[in-house]
């Protein structure tokens, strides 16, 4: 099976070291790469070319959707691809970032029904993270640089879009807090945040939430891996238990 991760840039991809983790796990001899693209036109010819499975990360996760032949629900729904296969000649877009959400929350035995939650970010993370939340009656808000594109998301997803004049106290007074933003990016108001907040944070391996008095860092390698498995399970049609790998081993390798 030969399998790829795409983006623009591409080269910080963790997903090699995760699927090669889980392939050696299970045993199979699956090869899995990393491949910088220019466009989202470029995805099909890669399966023209043999491969079996392809991951997609900025910033092809909506631009690839025109070039698809069929959706799942929640790609539908969320109007962004991280997974493609090939089944019966056409290929078919998923979106596992959804669970990748959740299930980083379930693991920590988080509740989300009725929390106050805000996401930073506008993208295609972001839009995963607004529909995971509201499929567990989560209260959402989104915050992002560009007003405009907040405000999009917020009416697509029937939601509120927090000016920047208003972010300390949506901060504040939030109960979770899923921050979606690029590697090192750090738009939150000194003080603002709070001991009682929880923290998702999408990227990894550092985090700029780490040391600062809050009541839980989620870091994004837990996102990763998380959404890493129903691809797996998409690409090789198996299932893969908890127990069938050791996740501590592989967050040691994620955070070297």
């Amino acid at each position: 099976m030969k399998l790829a991760v795409v983006g623009n840039p591409i080269a910080h991809s963790k997903s090699p070291l995760i699927f090669r983790f889980l392939f050696d796990e299970i045993n199979r001899e699956y090869s899995y790469e990393r491949i910088l693209l220019n466009a989202a036109n470029e995805i099909p010819l890669l399966f023209e070319e043999g491969y079996d499975g392809i991951n997609i990360t900025a910033p092809f996760k909506e631009l690839v959707i025109p070039y698809l032949d069929e959706l799942s629900v929640d790609a539908k729904a969320i109007k962004s691809v991280n997974t493609v296969v090939k089944r019966d000649g056409k290929l078919i877009g998923y979106n596992t970032d959804v669970f990748g959400v959740l299930n980083a929350f379930k693991e920590e035995l988080i509740e989300l029904k009725g929390k106050r939650c805000l996401i930073l970010g506008a993208g295609g993370a972001s839009r995963a993270a607004i529909y995971a939340l509201l499929l567990e009656q989560a209260e959402v808000k989104i915050y992002n640089r560009s007003l405009e594109k907040a405000q999009k998301l917020a009416e697509e997803f029937k939601i509120e879009a927090i000016q920047s004049t208003d972010l300390a106290n949506a901060i504040q007074e939030s109960d979770i807090l899923i921050d979606t933003l690029p590697a090192g990016v750090n738009i939150v108001p000194a003080n603002s945040l709070h001991s009682n907040l929880i923290v998702l944070d999408a990227s990894y391996p550092q985090s700029v939430y780490k040391g600062k008095g809050i009541s839980k860092l989620i870091s994004g390698e837990y996102w990763l891996i998380n959404q890493a498995i129903p691809a797996f399970e998409l690409f090789t049609e198996k299932k893969i238990k908890r127990n069938e790998f050791n996740q501590n081993s592989l967050i040691e390798q994620l955070i070297k």
